[in-house]
């Protein structure tokens, strides 16, 4: 029999009462449980978090850069382009034969 159970069952018997508290104390983590599940997050979920904030305010720059890009040529361009709808492509008198 190892120490920590000579050690609860003579916590049960002394005070029988506080056995509740014994297990309740018992269960919680150490401190260096803590201090690992703190430096894990520090290595691990912080630098993803940096590296997907940034990735994020990137995507957004290119996007609105190209979109501006984008526009100026649509404003530099229009002069020079026909006012054709996107619909009306051009085709006349076309004809659909649907065969079996």
């Amino acid at each position: 029999m190892n120490w920590h159970v000579r050690f609860e069952e003579e916590v049960h018997r002394r005070h029988p009462g506080a056995s509740v508290w014994y297990s309740r104390v018992s269960k919680q983590p150490g401190w260096v449980t803590k201090t690992a599940l703190l430096v894990t997050i520090l290595i691990v979920v912080v630098p993803i978090v940096l590296l997907t904030l940034t990735a994020i305010v990137i995507g957004l720059a290119c996007l609105l850069l190209l979109s501006l890009i984008a526009s100026a040529w649509r404003f530099i361009s229009s002069p020079f382009t026909s006012t054709r709808t996107p619909k009306d492509d051009g085709r006349r008198n076309v004809q659909i034969i649907d065969r079996p």
